[in-house]
């Protein structure tokens, strides 16, 4: 039963010598077994995971950036002008209307209202 093991591994070791050589040819291969999946997991990586990691920092940098005034639009696809902040519970006040206005957290805001350009007429 070992014998068996021994020969699955690549034989007795007094007969490394033996054959073509393949004992030097062994790490390469190995190696070159390896390469598809390092080259797909650097694929994804470039792929998925970078440009994720920028958006979630511009997302960061607008969340720090936000001031009174502005009109953003929440997670919830909620318009809103900022009317104003609480620091203690890290919660921005949206004004929605003329006697509308709610409190959500700074997290909920998903970005800036992009400006609407007017329509061309012809």
């Amino acid at each position: 039963m070992q014998t068996n093991t021994l020969v699955a591994m690549g034989g007795l070791p007094g007969n490394a010598s033996k054959g073509t050589g393949g004992a030097a040819a062994d790490p390469m291969a190995g190696m070159m077994s390896l390469l598809p999946l390092v080259l797909i997991f650097v694929l994804f990586y470039v792929l998925f995971i970078l440009p994720q990691r920028r958006q979630q920092k511009q997302l960061q940098a607008l969340l720090k950036a936000l001031k009174k005034g502005d009109e953003v639009l929440t997670t919830g696809g909620i318009f809103g002008t900022i009317v104003g902040f609480s620091e203690k519970d890290n919660t921005v006040y949206l004004k929605l209307g003329e006697n509308m206005k709610i409190e959500v957290q700074r997290s909920a805001i998903a970005g800036l209202r992009k400006p609407q350009l007017p329509a061309d007429t012809k």
